[in-house]
């Protein structure tokens, strides 16, 4: 396996004079704009002349669609992202690609190839990566999946080892942990997620109280929030063992948990049957979740291997201290005692006594967050970010171009 990181050493692949082309198939969930979204939007939004980008995007109709929340499905107009890519002047064609129909999307892919200058076809999530890759291949592109999850840890999987043998040029996964993952001899290029981390500054008391007070959280508490979807994966099991284990002990902590997904009746029931109305939260999916980090004093993070949550970064910019378990991709984001506190997978009690220890020592939390808002923007700096990953992005689509020649 081959690996590349993005800002640890320098890119020394050959780059064409021509201008590079590439079809971006994102398969985000069409009603939220979060950081995730954004990340890839300021992407396409560089000025790099070495590259250029176009956006295959699902009329709102499309019945394959994926929404956070089913209220919007009858409120949209068109994917919360697409304004930004129209205000950022980001190029996007609109259509509708079919989970099962070969010929529709024979079809689709035939029109946008002969129609657009497309070297490459570059994907993320949802069936469609699959059609964009299968068709993108078919038609000649340089095929770029950019991988989230261990995929190879769910199902279908030799399936999947042979698409991806023969289907993909290039892998990109967000952590070391997911480049092991993938199959050997693939070539496999590392770039970590990263933020905008500026003018990110501590608010004033009554600031805070403040925003508490419109968010429904109760002021005079040290709050805990953890932000992630409500998947198995997630753990959320242990998140409750968790909050059991520091509410018996601290009074004054309420834990918030952001996000929607397939486990949340089970955390909610749980809560009623806990008697922890009051203590623990659960709002489901917010778009502002800003608001929840400046309002919050510690974030925690309860998955088993999980790829490289944006969720870490997004707590550092606001210079809060993270507690996570020590794996997946998270330690190589966190280290230990200086940015955050990693807790042995699934060990409940020190997790809990970690955290306890923050809930009591404002002057750790300081420090630690801190420290974490100085090396997110040292190491996971956005606009650092868009420029190695169109560079990389650049050479990857280049040298496919010249191998085939």
């Amino acid at each position: 396996m081959k690996t590349m990181t993005i800002g640890e050493g320098k890119q020394d692949l050959r780059r064409a004079n021509t201008k590079v082309r590439i079809l971006v198939v994102p398969g985000f969930v069409v009603d939220t704009y979060s950081e995730i979204e954004r990340q890839y939007v300021d992407l396409c939004s560089s000025t790099n002349p070495d590259i250029e980008f176009f956006w295959l995007v699902p009329d709102i109709s499309c019945k394959y669609n994926r929404f956070e929340r089913s209220e919007f499905k009858s409120k949209l107009e068109e994917p919360a992202w697409v304004p930004h890519l129209r205000a950022n002047g980001v190029t996007y064609i609109v259509g509708n690609i079919s989970k099962y129909n070969l010929i529709s999307n024979l079809l689709l892919f035939r029109s946008i190839f002969r129609k657009w200058p497309v070297d490459a076809v570059y994907t993320h999530f949802g069936f469609e990566r699959f059609w964009a890759t299968f068709f993108g291949k078919l038609w000649g592109k340089v095929t770029i999946w950019n991988e989230h999850w261990h995929s190879l840890g769910t199902q279908y999987i030799l399936a999947k080892r042979l698409f991806y043998r023969y289907f993909v040029d290039d892998f990109i996964a967000v952590s070391d942990f997911i480049a092991k993952t993938l199959p050997r001899g693939s070539k496999v290029h590392v770039v970590r997620n990263a933020i905008q981390a500026d003018n990110q500054t501590g608010m004033k008391v009554e600031d805070k109280l403040r925003l508490r007070r419109q968010l429904g959280i109760p002021e005079i508490a040290t709050v805990v929030l953890l932000v992630s979807a409500f998947r198995p994966n997630k753990r959320y099991d242990l998140a409750m063992q968790i909050c059991e284990h520091v509410i018996a002990q601290r009074s004054n902590v309420v834990f918030v948990f952001l996000g929607e997904g397939s486990t949340r009746p089970w955390v909610k029931s749980k809560i009623q049957e806990l008697g922890f109305e009051g203590r623990i939260l659960s709002p489901g999916h917010v778009d502002n979740v800003d608001d929840y980090y400046r309002a919050t004093d510690i974030c925690i993070l309860t998955s088993l291997g999980e790829p490289c949550a944006l969720a870490v970064v997004e707590a550092m910019k606001y210079s809060k201290p993270f507690v996570a378990f020590e794996s997946g991709g998270t330690p190589e984001v966190i280290r230990s005692g200086e940015t955050g506190i990693l807790v042995p997978e699934e060990n409940v009690d020190q997790f809990s006594a970690s955290l306890i220890e923050l809930i009591d020592n404002e002057q750790i939390r300081l420090r630690i967050g801190k420290n974490a808002l100085q090396a997110v923007k040292k190491q996971a700096d956005r606009r650092v970010w868009t420029m190695e990953l169109a560079g990389l992005l650049t050479d990857i689509v280049n040298r496919n171009k010249l191998n085939t020649h």
